[in-house]
Formats: structure tokens, sequence, C-alpha cells
């Protein structure tokens, strides 16, 4: 018995030994990860969105842009989302009239790094924003608010591709997950992805390979 507990905790040592460190970054750690993010990529905006029926749509948008900036401005830039194409889940019908006159729409997200493993990969993400719109509902003007949210926690950069150029090589796609329609702190329309029979929208950004 006593052979099988050491055993066991030998093994026990062993995973925890090959499990990854993380630490804190610097400040200019910070800074070289964030030049080795910045630039603009290009790629796909993949559209998903459902008025709450069974009859779930997607399209795509080729051409799609996003520019990551350095660490002086630690954002991330969305490039003309194709807002008006909530008008097709929204349920009052006024609303989703006035949304669907709406012009593309750029994006803008401040970023993070999480933490730094031992091995130089690091955990990066952007965070949850709100986009204010004004529009002519009926015979009204309203000011309303649109919570966009970042379904994916973080994006792990591998060292090898941050110092190959291709920080995202790794990455399937960046995902927009579009939360709600807000007045004030009420909501006027629900997103929500987990409650059946809710209307719902996502943005996916795939980007190009880049050589």
């Amino acid at each position: 018995m006593k052979s099988i507990l050491i055993s066991l905790a030998l093994l026990a040592l062993v995973s925890c030994s090959s499990d990854p460190v993380f630490h804190g970054m610097t400040n200019q750690q910070k800074e070289d990860y964030a030049k080795a993010v910045a630039g603009e990529y290009t790629g796909t905006y993949v559209l998903y969105y459902s008025d709450g029926s069974n009859d779930a749509k997607a399209a795509k948008i080729e051409g799609a842009q996003v520019t990551i900036f350095d660490q002086t401005m630690q954002s991330v830039l969305f490039h003309a989302i194709p807002i008006s194409r909530l008008s097709q889940v929204v349920k009052d019908p006024a609303l989703a009239e006035a949304l669907a006159g709406l012009p593309d729409m750029d994006f803008m997200a401040t970023y993070r790094f999480f933490d730094l493993r031992d091995n130089g990969d690091v955990n990066w993400g952007y965070n949850d924003f709100t986009i204010p719109l004004t529009l002519h509902v009926g015979d009204t003007d309203r000011h309303l608010l649109l919570k966009v949210s970042n379904a994916s926690t973080y994006y792990r950069l591998t060292k090898a591709n941050l110092e190959a150029g291709t920080p995202f090589a790794n990455q399937g796609s960046f995902e927009l997950r579009f939360d709600g329609i807000y007045e004030g702190s009420t909501p006027i329309e629900d997103f929500s992805l987990w409650r059946d029979g809710n209307a719902t929208f996502l943005v996916f950004f795939q980007m190009d390979d880049k050589e």
C-alpha cells in the first residue's frame, strides 16, 4: 500500500512539473509583445444570425480588415461591421427599419495581455465594449447602446508565431458576440446566445493566411 501511495505522489509531481507556469508581464514586455501583434490584417467576416426561430442565417463578407495598434493605443479596430444586418433579428419593426438604414461601422475595443507563460507564449484578448447608437425610430430620436463582448476570454499567441511575424497563425477566428441593445441600463433587444428562442447575432473575423 505504501509503495502505491509513493507512486501516486511521484505521478502527481511529474504532472505538476509539466503544467505551464504563468507570470506577470513587465511594462517592457508588454510594449515588445504589443509591437509584435500590431499591424493591418485582412480576412473575411462570417456573420451568423437568427431571429430566434430555427431559420438561422450565415453570410460571408470578403475583404474585411482589422487593425491592431501598439502599446500606445492598445486597441483593436474592426473595420466596416455590417451593423444594418441587425435589422433582421430585432423584434421591434420600427427599430428594425431604423437599423436597416445604418452604414457599416468601425468598432474599436481595447486589448490586454492576461499573462505570460514560462515558454514565452502569451494570453491576449480584447475587452467587452459598447457602441452608442442614435436612431430615428418612428417619430422619436432614441439614444441606444449596443453591447458587444468577446466570447472567448483570451487567445494564446505562441512565441514562435510572434517571432515569425504571424502572431495569430494558430487562431481560427476572432469572435464578436452582440449581447443586446439597451436604452440606458434597460435591455430592449436581447441577443443572448444561451437562451432558447432569443435572437442571436455573431460576427467572426477569419484572418487570411500570411506567408
